[in-house]
């Protein structure tokens, strides 16, 4: 088990560096109460979507606490939607938490933030998207509301709706899934605060937005009806520019320029440019809700005198989903309960920026992701900062469990634990410096990655490791792995050892990768084909090609 390294807390100790750089223990002004938790977690968010991360759409509640808390730009995750939900519940790599061949859903063999801290006295609570085996109340959770799947409808729901262990129906007019799940943390939050005054609460709030199906509310839509007809190379172009601005990275980063397999916006057809507007316009909408209900749970949290001590942390799950399935009811307005559309990799391309890739690849677009922390009585960095130390949604337990004073347990009932593999950064949010004890292990099927310190190996689909200088190579425009063979085989070993060891990956995931270098353009066959005409369904167009695979 991974231990913390130093002991911080709300409760009694707050951590702040000398002229010297040495850590020294100060008492803490702060009241003597642990500190509430707010874990929200994004689906699907590209890393420059948020106004505080380079984006275009209006986000100002979670750019306020960016500008009041602190940012982070090499926030890791697992690049897929259901095992970073393992991993941040569980503080350990997604088949490590679980039994691998139950789908690798299963969280059987850890403990939860949930778990943890309801036994430490904390009201526990979650709304939103499961995704996992069982349900939330099996693992911790008091009180619960939302679906077991891992996307739903956001005007009609599905069959997987729950409120605590009960089948919830959908009502038939007035729901949308984004405002019901901000209702009823609203409603578990009032339920925390009516009994011992003195009790702490944990709120999980895992929203589906902004994943697919792009069904926005029609008054947030038509805010960007029109913004999107610059096309995403005039997007992507202003994302990065606001990212200079902002002077959000430590260095400058050379930005890839639009992949082959994306065409220039002015090279599409009128039919196609009209619908990717249109997508476009919906996407943002999402985010758009997203931040507006994220703004009533602060404002709710801010009128109970709550907001000083609770630990507001804000994250997604993977980058940008480049998966463009079947879309139905392209010819109607998206807030029609009868459309249904899905994600563009154009759209998916330019919410990334300036990273490469997507959502299940382990380069950065893939999985590295916004993260805000907002915490007025603990945070000691300045108001509005950034950090770029690097850390991985598998870290966030141990920092919850050491700014609580809360035991990671090492036994629990009708379970053989494996042991936490994340380690707590809560010196980061004290000021001070982090050093991670072991190297950031990355796996999703045949996709592979490690970040060591500033270097990083990452493949693609099965291929060849490429080694990048992230430190000075941010969007792995380099790759370096012919110049540092060495460095390459000694990585690999360390990842194929910590994959064995401590993922626990089952024999057919640590395989070797095939030697030399691939310079065939990278393709999946679920990536939008911008050679059909847009009234053409995905599964027909798909049809029409092969389905490749990297050799």
């Amino acid at each position: 088990m991974s231990l913390p390294r130093m002991a911080l807390t709300a409760a009694t100790l707050l951590f702040h560096f000398t002229s010297g750089g040495s850590l020294q223990a100060e008492e803490s002004k702060t009241d003597a109460a642990k500190p509430n938790i707010l874990v929200i977690l994004a689906d699907d968010l590209g890393y420059s979507d948020l106004g505080c991360y380079g984006g275009e759409i209006e986000t100002p509640q979670l750019d306020r606490l960016a500008e009041n808390g602190l940012r982070f730009t090499q926030f890791y995750n697992t690049a897929k939607c259901h095992s970073s939900r393992i991993s941040l519940l569980t503080g350990r790599y997604p088949y490590q938490a679980g039994i691998a061949e139950d789908g690798n859903k299963s969280i059987d063999r850890s403990t939860t933030i949930a778990e943890n801290l309801s036994a430490q006295g904390y009201y526990t609570a979650m709304v939103g998207k499961w995704h996992l085996n069982n349900e939330p109340q099996d693992y911790g959770f008091g009180r619960y509301f939302g679906h077991l799947s891992g996307a739903t409808n956001y005007f009609s729901g599905d069959n997987t709706w729950r409120l605590d262990r009960e089948a919830w129906s959908i009502p038939t007019t007035g729901f949308y899934a984004t405002t019901d799940k901000a209702d009823y943390a609203l409603t578990f939050l009032d339920e925390a605060r009516q009994g011992d005054g003195d009790q702490p609460w944990f709120l999980y709030m895992a929203f589906n937005a902004p994943h697919a199906p792009l069904q926005p509310l029609r008054e947030d839509y038509e805010k960007y009806e029109e913004l999107y007809e610059k096309g995403w190379d005039e997007i992507h172009a202003a994302r990065i520019a606001r990212q200079k601005s902002m002077a959000l990275f430590d260095h400058n980063v050379d930005v890839p320029s639009r992949p082959e397999h994306i065409p220039a916006w002015k090279d599409l057809s009128a039919a196609q440019r009209n619908f990717e507007v249109r997508r476009g316009a919906a996407y943002a909408a999402l985010v758009d809700r997203l931040d507006q209900e994220i703004g009533r749970i602060v404002e709710d949290i801010e009128q109970a005198g709550e907001l000083d001590n609770t630990i507001i942390l804000f994250l997604s799950d993977n980058g940008a989903c480049p998966y463009e399935r079947p879309s139905k009811g392209r010819e109607l307005f998206p807030y029609d309960r009868a459309s249904n559309w899905n994600d563009s990799t154009g759209w998916a391309w330019a919410r990334n920026a300036p990273f490469r890739m997507y959502k299940q690849n382990q380069y950065e677009g893939g999985s590295s992701t916004p993260a805000v922390v907002h915490w007025p009585a603990g945070l000691k960095t300045k108001a509005g900062s950034t950090v770029s130390t690097p850390v991985h949604i598998i870290d966030i337990l141990p920092t919850i469990a050491e700014v609580t004073q809360t035991d990671i347990p090492s036994a629990w009932p009708k379970r053989d634990l494996t042991n936490v593999s994340g380690e707590s950064f809560a010196s980061l949010l004290a000021g001070g410096p982090f050093s991670r004890e072991n190297p950031i292990f990355l796996q999703f099927q045949t996709d592979r990655g490690l970040r060591d310190g500033d270097w990083k190996i990452v493949n693609l689909q099965g291929g060849p490791w490429e080694l990048y200088n992230i430190k000075q190579d941010r969007a792995e425009q380099t790759n370096l792995a012919d110049k540092y063979p060495e460095r390459v085989k000694s990585m690999e070993k360390q990842w194929t050892s910590m994959g064995t060891d401590t993922a626990h990956l089952m024999s057919r995931l640590v395989k070797p990768l095939p030697k030399g270098n691939n310079d065939a353009a990278p393709i999946h066959w679920e990536w939008s084909d911008y050679q059909s005409d847009p009234s053409t369904t995905i599964s027909e167009a798909s049809a029409k090609r092969e389905n490749p695979k990297r050799k």
